[in-house]
């Protein structure tokens, strides 16, 4: 709307330059500023020129009211539309404020732990004994620890939470098994961590050797975003809460100074006189709210890992545990990933920008057709005087084209043309450049003289 209004000015501006250099005749005419006989060439160019700079010049021609009564409603529409362009802005910043801030829902996710063995028994067929370890022969289990999300029983294909893979939901996995190490060189303790390049996968498998059962331990220590710590003791008991964000943490600890009324409020503002318990717990009596960040960590400590007891049978080919273990897990909202598609959507701002184009053409030739319709009925009323005026505005207008500084032929005619404001002006520059000519010959002279007589 702003760049409708300059580009309005801008043609005012240039109309107003074209009618000074005219001549007042032609200000009283205002379709005279036309510079060619057929005004069409001039409407096909402005429109090119209007699409090529894209311009939003699309506002109705003054007065054209008086003669098209309908133009008023598009007026109307023009500020209608200036509200609806306000209110759209307005819910567009709402949307981005909310897809800027995490949103997440609980889900649940399902563990399942489960074990084959192969080789255990010596009298099984060759054929079954392949596991990739060289010898077919040598006992082994694999343990396999999988698992997927659940879905709500509410849920529906619109907000359905797109698929992700098991691992992605952890930060590490760690497994421990139970068993004689100098029997088994190999490790005890299987350990994976995800890294920005791993990729996700829907489980793990862990291969090794042996024929005996085997206690083990897995550890797995949620990836959560962001990242979430158990406090300490003391510092969960004076905020009541065990397991939070550091940014919670410092706003739990904030209203507490507040509620305490801990701020200094005498000296400096930015300064906390601890009470006993703060004092015991970040052992100083007194602390800058810029080190509160600090402070705190101290008492910050990475939450425990969800830890699940399993014993890896050998006895038979496959074992699964009795039980399926579910987490609590915290996933982005769908409604978010809608949200997304629908703020980076523009193709709908690519038809508005269509429109606009197509509003700025007409607008542009109903202004020419309205140029056209004045100078007509202009020449209609009075021929001779109107074609009298249109012929010396092009001829002023030729000279300011042309660069020429020639007075009109036709103005030295008439002898208004001397009776004018400038004349007393221009005669006093006249004379004082005639008598500066004159000074000048009359030094030149002299000197020449003087010259002469010392020769």
């Amino acid at each position: 709307m702003q760049t409708s209004q300059r580009i309005t000015m801008a043609t005012a501006n240039q109309q107003h330059l074209i009618q000074q250099h005219a001549g007042p005749s032609a200000a009283t005419q205002g379709p005279m500023i036309i510079r060619k006989r057929n005004p069409e060439p001039m409407l096909n160019s402005g429109m090119q020129q209007a699409k090529k700079k894209r311009a939003l010049d699309r506002n109705i021609p003054e007065k054209l009211d008086t003669l098209v009564p309908e133009s008023l409603l598009y007026t109307e529409l023009q500020n209608f539309e200036k509200r609806l362009d306000a209110t759209i802005m307005r819910k567009r910043l709402e949307v981005q404020e909310t897809i800027n801030k995490p949103m997440k829902i609980k889900r649940t996710l399902r563990v399942f732990i489960s074990n084959t063995a192969v080789n255990q028994n010596p009298q099984r067929d060759s054929e079954s004994n392949d596991i990739g370890f060289g010898d077919t022969n040598v006992p082994a289990w694999i343990l396999k620890i999988e698992g997927r999300l659940l879905d709500p029983s509410n849920s529906s294909k619109t907000n359905k939470i797109p698929s992700r893979k098991f691992s992605t939901f952890f930060i590490s996995i760690i497994v421990d098994l139970d068993r004689d190490p100098e029997m088994y060189p190999d490790g005890n303790t299987i350990e994976w961590n995800k890294t920005n390049n791993t990729e996700g996968v829907d489980g793990f498998e862990i291969k090794r050797k042996g024929d005996t059962n085997v206690k083990c331990k897995i550890f797995l220590n949620l990836d959560k975003q962001p990242p979430r710590y158990k406090l300490s003791e003391d510092l969960a008991s004076l905020l009541g809460i065990k397991e939070e964000t550091k940014t919670g943490v410092i706003l739990a600890l904030w209203q507490y100074i507040k509620h305490h009324n801990l701020q200094d409020n005498i000296e400096d503002k930015r300064f906390i006189n601890n009470d006993t318990r703060l004092e015991s717990l970040f052992n100083c009596p007194r602390m800058a709210f810029p080190q509160i960040p600090e402070l705190i960590n101290m008492h910050l400590q990475p939450i425990d890992p969800i830890t699940i007891d399993y014993t890896i049978r050998v006895d038979k080919e496959f074992h699964q545990s009795r039980y399926a273990y579910d987490i609590e897990v915290e996933v982005d909202d769908p409604n978010k990933l809608r949200l997304l598609s629908v703020f980076n959507n523009n193709a709908s701002q690519r038809e508005v920008q269509n429109l606009d184009d197509k509003i700025v053409q007409c607008v542009q030739s109903i202004n020419n057709s309205k140029t056209k319709r004045d100078f007509l009925l202009n020449f209609a009323k009075s021929p001779v005087e109107f074609i009298n005026k249109w012929v010396a505005s092009q001829s002023r207008d030729l000279e300011v084209i042309l660069g020429e500084s020639h007075v009109n032929l036709e103005e030295q005619r008439r002898s208004e043309f001397y009776k004018q404001s400038w004349v007393n002006e221009a005669v006093f520059h006249y004379a004082t450049a005639q008598t500066q000519r004159k000074m000048h010959e009359l030094l030149g002279s002299s000197s020449n003289i003087r010259n002469d007589q010392r020769r």
